[in-house]
Order: C-alpha cells, then sequence, then structure tokens
C-alpha cells in the first residue's frame, strides 16, 4: 500500500536540482589553490639552519595544514605520481575506500614536481609528529634532494634536502599492482569514493588545478589520463545513476510498512513528509553523491552521514 503521494513527481519537484551536474562540481570551480601559499611568507620569522622542508605532492599542494614559514615549487628526481594507494581514512572509508596519491621509483631522469614547505625549527616536531599521524595509512617518512624552479617548471641551481612520506608497497592499502593500477579502475573508484576529507574526485581535480597553476608547462600524463576518466563517468553515468537511486529511495519512503499501514492518514502523511525532509537533509551533506552512486552500483551503503535519527525515522 502506498500514499498517493508519487515518486516521480517528488523526484522532479525536490531532488532534481540537487542532482543536477553543474551543483556537483561547484565547490572544485570555486576553489582558490592560491591563496594557502599567500599566506604562507612571514618578513618577521628568521630562518636557521635548524628548520627542515616537507614536499607536498598531492593534497598539500593545496591545503597546508602546519605552520610553515616560506615555499618553494620544484621537484625531485627518480620517482613518478600514482593514485596507488587507498585511502580509508581521508577520501574514502574502510568499507568503500577512496584513492590518494603515492610516490613510485622511477627513472633518475623522471621527475615528480610538487611544493617545497619550510617549518621553522620551533615548530619541526610538532609538524612531523602532525604528520606521522596524518600519514599512518601506510606511509613511511623518508628524506630526498629537492630542486627549486624558476618559471616555466625551469630548474635553478638551488637544491636541498627534504621530507616526504611515501606509502610502501607492502602496506595493507597499497593498490598499485594487476588491476588495481588501472586507469579505469581507479577512476571507478574514485567516481564513487568520499571521506571525512571530502570527495575523492576533488582530490585529483584540486591537484590536477594545482599543477597547471604552479607548473603551467609540466605535463604529468597518469594526472590528465586519470581526469580524463573520472569526468567522462562523471558526465556518461552520474545523473542517470543518481537518478535511479533517489526514486528507489522515494518509493521506499512511500511504501507503508505493517506498522505504518495501521495508522490514521494524516499520522501516516507526517511520518512521510518527516522522511522526505530527512532524505532532503542527506543530500545536502558532503559525499552524499557517492554514497547513493556506491548503494547503486555494489549495493553497499557506505559513508556516516545519517545520524541516529535520521536511521530511526528514514
Amino acid at each position: 500500500m502506498s500514499c498517493d503521494l508519487n515518486a516521480q513527481t517528488l523526484y522532479n519537484e525536490k531532488f532534481a536540482k540537487l542532482v543536477d551536474l553543474d551543483e556537483a562540481e561547484l565547490s572544485t570551480k570555486c576553489m582558490d589553490i592560491t591563496k594557502a601559499h599567500d599566506e604562507i611568507h612571514n618578513p618577521s620569522v628568521e630562518f636557521t639552519s635548524e628548520d627542515i622542508w616537507i614536499f607536498g605532492y598531492g593534497s598539500l599542494m593545496w591545503k597546508i595544514d602546519f605552520p610553515c614559514i616560506d615555499w618553494q615549487r620544484g621537484y625531485i628526481c627518480g620517482y613518478l605520481r600514482r593514485f596507488y594507494q587507498h585511502s580509508i581514512d581521508h577520501r574514502g572509508v574502510r568499507a568503500k575506500p577512496g584513492r590518494v596519491v603515492t610516490l613510485i621509483p622511477a627513472s633518475a631522469q623522471d621527475r615528480v614536481y610538487g611544493v617545497a614547505y619550510r617549518v621553522a625549527a620551533k615548530d619541526r616536531d610538532s609538524v612531523i609528529r602532525h604528520l606521522d599521524f596524518r600519514e599512518k595509512n601506510g606511509y613511511e617518512r623518508c628524506t630526498v634532494t629537492f630542486h627549486v624552479c624558476q618559471e616555466e617548471g625551469k630548474s635553478s641551481n638551488t637544491s636541498f634536502d627534504i621530507v616526504i612520506y611515501i606509502a610502501t608497497r607492502e602496506n595493507e592499502s597499497w593498490a598499485g599492482d594487476g588491476a588495481d593500477s588501472r586507469i579505469e579502475n581507479i577512476a571507478e573508484q574514485m567516481f564513487t569514493s568520499a571521506g571525512p576529507s571530502g570527495r575523492n574526485r576533488e582530490y585529483l581535480f584540486n591537484l590536477v588545478k594545482s599543477m597547471n597553476h604552479l607548473f603551467p608547462g609540466v605535463k604529468d600524463e597518469h594526472l590528465v589520463s586519470l581526469e580524463a576518466a573520472v569526468r567522462q563517468r562523471i558526465e556518461k553515468d552520474e545523473v542517470l545513476l543518481l537518478e535511479v537511486a533517489v526514486k528507489k529511495e522515494l518509493e521506499r519512503i512511500l511504501t507503508c510498512d505493517e506498522k505504518e499501514c495501521k495508522m490514521n492518514e494524516e499520522a501516516r502523511r507526517g511520518l512521510v513528509q518527516t522522511k522526505i525532509d530527512h532524505l532532503l537533509k542527506f543530500c545536502g551533506k558532503t559525499g552524499w553523491r557517492e554514497y547513493f552512486l556506491a548503494k547503486e552500483l555494489y549495493g553497499i551503503h557506505i559513508l556516516s552521514l545519517w545520524c541516529d535519527e535520521d536511521r530511526r525515522t528514514s
């Protein structure tokens, strides 16, 4: 037995605009990747030989979450950047991991471009503790040589030691072998993943945007291919999958269970409206799209987006 409300009508009136792709990509388009760098320089701080440098080649290229007193654009040699690490604590969850970058050994001529951040001696111990905890899911700390870039990616004569974090092949979240390393499989995973630090696709898009801004003459083939694959999946499948998934949820809301069918009409309508309101609230949370994509594609429930009250009443 169903209420006389219609799932298609409810979808058209309340949810179709939320599913629209323009809304989905709005936050990525609005990100200002230059703000964090513009705020770093502090002329009142004196540099010392006890300062350390930290290399950012992933999210640290646009999101700095520790104190620093200077930054430089540049590269390290002998590595390649790859999305070969599962993320269960930042851009995914254990039930539905996302993907983040690590570095793999390569030839001496290969380069990974990124940002060096100078940490004052007084902050070095606390920053290292912070980063050790942040990168606890499979990353190890080591030191390599960083080469400073001039304009348009050209090398200068300046180089120095820098601390980097690299995920090893032995860690439990490694995803760089066999089918896990294929671009189409990484794209599928990123298309349907989100976590406490945000949506997995935004991690990729912001990294690409950072590279284009900081190193306009440099082309990272892995990033280019992966971005194209993720955007193709979004444009081809996302709206249709979400429409089906949200309509299924609406149908479930509108269908009475045995207890609800015994209610009077006014009480039943009130309960249905409460459930619809909860669904609208849910669809305003970061990661709701990935929740429904994963549910529709794989039949699994991911993310802790529903509060206890939501679970009880919807």
